[in-house]
């Protein structure tokens, strides 16, 4: 994975990877290995991120994307949380 690649094609690549694998591992023909691997939880979510709204980013943006949505959500949820307890005291 390069960091200046998109989010498709970090997937796809992902998803060959893994293709390629199980067909050198079972014998089976590519095509037969990536179905299989499009049908594994994961295989659905990479194919997700590959045709999803996304896809065309590159990694970097999506990975700093990403962490701002969860410190976004940590911090709403520390909210909820302090507005349940106002008598907690605090220090300082």
């Amino acid at each position: 994975m390069r960091e200046d690649q998109s989010v498709a094609e970090m997937a796809n690549e992902v998803l060959m990877r893994q293709a390629r694998i199980r067909s050198e591992r079972s014998g089976e023909p590519i095509e037969v290995a990536m179905e299989a691997v499009l049908n594994t939880e994961a295989g659905k979510q990479l194919r997700e991120l590959r045709d999803g709204p996304h896809a065309e980013e590159r990694v970097e943006e999506a990975q700093v994307g990403a962490a701002r949505e969860r410190a976004q959500k940590r911090v709403e949820d520390l909210g909820k949380l302090l507005a349940e307890y106002p008598e907690v005291p605090t220090h300082g």
